[in-house]
């Protein structure tokens, strides 16, 4: 967070895990008039918003439980454009239980990719 900051803020944090603790890394990230935008719901239904920082610095949050097309378009040209990474990990097909358990408990440092 500090790192994103001291490069002068994220314009947008798009958050697809349902930790709390990530979701306010990413309101954290934010520059001046952000947007903090949820497309999973943090777990147990909160999350904590620091008010001071969100309406002073201009902060919208908003909420996409899927997103729409015209969303996922906007990823596909901020990654397509370099902007965006995507952090994953191999599992064996045969773990797939087992990486279910791990994204349900918050236990994944990186998306899980089933593979044969």
């Amino acid at each position: 967070m500090a790192a994103i900051r001291q490069l002068g803020g994220a314009d947008v944090a798009i958050v697809l895990a349902a930790d709390p603790h990530v979701l306010e890394q990413a309101h954290a990230s934010l520059r001046r008039g952000g947007r903090l935008m949820l497309v999973s719901l943090p777990r147990d239904n909160a999350m904590r918003l620091p008010i001071f920082e969100t309406v002073l610095g201009g902060i919208s949050v908003i909420g996409s439980i899927v997103g729409t097309r015209a969303d996922l378009a906007e990823v596909f040209r901020l990654h397509a454009a370099g902007r965006t990474t995507v952090k994953y990990e191999t599992r064996k097909l045969d773990e797939i239980n087992r990486a279910f358990e791990d994204v349900l408990a918050g236990n994944v440092p990186a998306r899980p990719v089933l593979a044969l």
